[in-house]
């Protein structure tokens, strides 16, 4: 599958995500609830992993795993501090998009940083980005 539609469906997924959070967040303590989505993921991982199972690597190096690792504290984080921002009152249009597009903007940033490749365009990007987001934060004061 072209790369482009994983990423546009990781970022449906990711949308999805931050609703799913926004209702939760009400109802559950955030800590219970972090733990609630990865135990979920581990399951679903487990379901669309086990058919494959035998035809696939599931590693080549140990510095895959130190990643990984320090991925799955990241998303304790988001999870955790999502059902935190959520759960006193943030609204998920201004949520939403400060979580969504700082990330973008500093995954971009450290990207440039590892060596791909710098253009105006995505420097004006970023700038869209980060400045929407920094209004969104400002008006929901």
């Amino acid at each position: 599958m072209n790369p482009i539609y994983l990423a546009v469906l990781a970022a449906v997924s990711f949308g999805l995500w931050t609703v799913f959070h926004k209702v939760a967040s009400p109802y559950i303590n955030q800590i219970f609830g972090a733990i609630i989505v990865s135990f979920v993921a581990v399951i679903v991982g487990l379901i669309v992993l086990l058919p494959r199972f035998k035809h696939i690597q599931l590693m080549s190096d140990w510095k895959g795993i130190f990643f990984v690792a320090l991925a799955g504290i990241a998303a304790f984080f988001i999870d955790y501090l999502a059902l935190s921002a959520y759960g006193k009152g943030l609204p998920v249009s201004v949520g939403g998009p400060i979580i969504i597009g700082g990330s973008i903007a500093l995954a971009s940033i450290i990207g440039f940083f590892m060596g791909e490749s710098v253009s105006l365009l995505k420097i004006i990007a970023l700038i869209l980005i980060i400045g929407g987001s920094g209004m969104l934060a400002y008006l929901s004061k």
